[in-house]
């Protein structure tokens, strides 16, 4: 018995069809997995733009706290034509610096019932910035007001 099998001639048509199929579907995977690698490059940039303007937010909080410690920032001579500004320090290993500025405003009397005697005291108002610059560039200022209670 010699019998032989053919195919059909439809599916003679076909040949080669899953070949290209496969490469349009490797094809396909490729420019994902590129899009998806160029994606990832991009949310590890932002992250870190994300994590130097922190740092320069944290210096520049650093700062300001800094000028509150600073006896100097309270002088009533430190005017806007001559404010007191200082020196850029380092801070931690941040690798980032700060400088601050501390302005006299006014003087004004304690208000009544603050337990504050009038004639001998007076409140002594000061607006306070801080900028804090990392080596990356990034840099953030923050502005506060203070105020100190001294005698006349």
């Amino acid at each position: 018995m010699n019998t032989r099998y053919s195919r059909p001639a439809s599916l003679r048509a076909q040949r080669g069809a899953v070949l290209i199929i496969a490469l349009i579907l490797l094809a396909i995977m490729t420019l994902l997995a590129v899009t998806a690698m160029n994606m990832n490059t991009m949310e590890e940039r932002m992250a870190s733009n994300v994590q130097e303007i922190n740092r320069a937010f944290q210096t520049a909080e650093s700062g300001l706290s800094m000028a509150l410690a600073d006896s100097n920032a309270f002088n009533t001579s430190n005017t806007p034509a001559a404010p007191y500004v200082s020196a850029p320090q380092a801070i931690g290993t941040y690798n980032a610096s700060t400088t601050y500025t501390s302005v006299f405003v006014q003087a004004t009397p304690p208000p009544r019932g603050s337990g504050w005697d009038i004639s001998r005291f007076a409140y002594y108002y000061f607006n306070m910035s801080a900028t804090g610059t990392t080596v990356t560039g990034s840099t953030t200022t923050l502005n506060q007001g203070a105020y100190q209670v001294a005698k006349k």
